[in-house]
């Protein structure tokens, strides 16, 4: 579980969560607040018309649990980089990671 002491509010980061935990398993955004019961990011894009950050109306709350892994990014402001290549390409290794597990195996059912 990631400590909200290690992300702060304006941090870029892609977040990684468990499947099945939410419509897709990875979002990339600036983190709003960071607590002991989650993190909650407002979801951006780069818009290539102006050269910058743009954001969404929408922020996503995500509590720890739910969080498989995060990325930050190392820069102290939002960058075209991290947005558009860096954070999507980890998002799409961790989609490859999972689709090569194993699914996990179910109990056979037992008559009582």
């Amino acid at each position: 579980m990631a400590k909200s002491q290690a992300i702060k509010e304006g941090d870029c980061v892609a977040v990684s969560l468990w499947p099945e935990t939410a419509p897709n398993n990875c979002y990339i955004g600036l983190v709003e607040i960071a607590d002991d019961y989650g993190i909650r990011i407002n979801l951006v894009h780069w818009d290539d018309k102006v050269d910058m950050l743009a954001g969404y109306t929408e922020s996503l709350f995500m509590p720890w649990e739910n969080i498989s892994s995060i990325l930050i990014s190392a820069t102290e402001r939002p960058t075209k980089r991290f947005i558009t290549s860096i954070g999507p390409n980890w998002c799409t290794k961790i989609e490859s990671m999972r689709k090569n597990e194993e699914p996990p195996k179910k109990k056979p059912l037992t008559k009582k």
